[in-house]
């Protein structure tokens, strides 16, 4: 995975966001009847990789879901790494998971 700074990062960062993007569009592709598309952001912002995906599907009440097994699975993910998953949706507005994962300070190159 690389993000708009061109740089590799950590295997288990890369892993964790890899999958957490997956299971989001896997999500969306079941969930989201009607959306016309998706959209994913990775970027970098104050030492967090900031990853973003989000339809504009039918959304949902975050608040009645039970969290399936899928929600479950990408806040584990990113916890397992340091960061936090959110997701933000209502019926009619589309749904947007965030997943923001704390960044190993670069090392400078060796001599």
């Amino acid at each position: 995975m690389i993000a708009e700074h061109g740089r590799r990062y950590p295997p288990t960062i890369e892993s964790a966001s890899y999958f957490c993007c997956l299971e989001a569009m896997q999500n969306a592709a079941k969930h989201a009847t009607g959306a016309t598309r998706v959209t994913i952001t990775v970027a970098e912002a104050d030492g967090d990789l900031r990853l973003e995906v989000a339809d504009d599907g039918p959304g949902f009440d975050v608040r009645s879901t039970n969290g399936g097994a899928g929600l479950l699975n990408m806040h584990d993910r990113a916890r397992a790494v340091g960061g936090e998953l959110t997701i933000d949706s209502q019926p009619g507005g589309g749904t947007r998971v965030v997943a923001t994962i704390p960044l190993p300070a670069e090392q400078p190159a060796p001599a």
